[in-house]
């Protein structure tokens, strides 16, 4: 059966809001696998209302013989400045196809999305926006479609849940936890460029410009100066060791809206291993459950030789992942030069 590509127009949407969340209920695990979770509160009409009006979008659609919409494509230019703490986790020009951005039939998810792919790829590249992002849905009916077409597993999103007080972690010898307030903006920012800079290592290899790790130093001013959100260091002889820092998360189709963020959790390097972590984090915990949170997110890079094993040993489950793909910069020069 031949697939036709054609734009992704206003009438279109109402169609492809029903294929979204369609897709999105059969791409998520297993409800198995997946039954302490509740479902996120966002879905298909949102996403797309949003997305459709969303500055230089390049959408598509994928059209059946009789020319009924199968699947969709989206991808929104993402343009961050050299100062943006945003440009420490992705290319500064690049493309994100973001939840509600596509959505597949069952059986032929890989032929339609990779004649969808095309079209949208040979866009971009002209734009020289080489690499490419997703946001899936954890489970292989989201992910394998993309394998097939070379993108792989770039970030991990994950949740937990936020239950009442139970068996605290046992304290670690000398560790004095306090709450962080404006005044510690220099420690926290610190502790979060120190951790952000990890990243340009083995096995992530992220550039980490200087410009955007000035930026985070003080980056979560606001954050300290906010009841709803939570911060605290950790000290040994007077020494800042390690730190946390929650803020109210965005709801999303597999983040609830009874959550928060973990946006920063760092112990130094010459600490590590002796459970300082788990007291940060079952400080915070206790926090968001008076607070009336009842999840708590998380995101880490794949290849993270510390989060990746460490954020799941200590209860995050992986609900999405940020699959990506970079391309060759050759391909934007002269023809033939690949």
């Amino acid at each position: 059966m031949t697939v036709a590509i054609a734009p992704l127009t206003t009438e279109h949407i109402p169609l492809a809001v029903q294929r979204y969340d369609r897709w999105f209920a059969r791409a998520r695990r297993p409800p198995s696998q997946r039954s302490w979770l509740a479902d996120g509160p966002v879905r298909g009409e949102d996403l797309l209302g949003r997305l459709h009006r969303t500055p230089g979008v390049e959408a598509v659609s994928a059209l059946d013989g009789d020319g009924g919409l199968i699947g969709h494509l989206a991808a929104v230019p993402v343009d961050l400045a050299p100062d943006d703490p945003a440009a420490l986790r992705a290319h500064p020009r690049s493309a994100l196809v973001p939840h509600g951005g596509h959505a597949l039939p069952a059986g032929r998810e890989s032929e339609v999305l990779r004649a969808l792919y095309v079209r949208v790829a040979e866009r971009l590249v002209a734009d020289r926006r080489l690499a490419h992002y997703v946001d899936v849905p954890a489970g292989d009916v989201g992910t394998a479609p993309w394998s097939d077409l070379g993108f792989g597993r770039d970030r991990v999103h994950g949740l937990m849940a936020v239950k009442a007080r139970g068996r605290q972690p046992r304290g670690v010898e000398g560790l004095a936890i306090r709450r962080a307030g404006p005044g510690d903006l220099p420690q926290i920012g610190r502790m979060a460029a120190e951790s952000a800079r990890r990243q340009r290592g083995t096995a992530t290899f992220q550039p980490q410009p200087e410009t955007a790790l000035a930026a985070l130093r003080v980056h979560y001013a606001a954050a300290l100066a906010d009841s709803r959100c939570g911060a605290w260091i950790a000290s040994r002889r007077g020494e800042e060791i390690g730190m946390v820092l929650l803020v109210p998360a965005r709801p999303d189709p597999v983040v609830p809206e009874s959550s928060v963020e973990l946006v920063e959790m760092y112990v130094d390097t010459a600490f590590r291993g002796e459970g300082i972590s788990r007291v940060l984090l079952a400080t915070a915990l206790a926090w968001a459950y008076d607070a009336g949170h009842r999840y708590m997110a998380a995101q880490w890079p794949s290849a993270s030789p510390h989060a990746a094993g460490h954020l799941p040993a200590i209860g995050f489950r992986p609900v999405a992942y940020r699959l990506a793909r970079t391309l060759d910069h050759r391909l934007t020069g002269p023809a033939g030069t690949f």
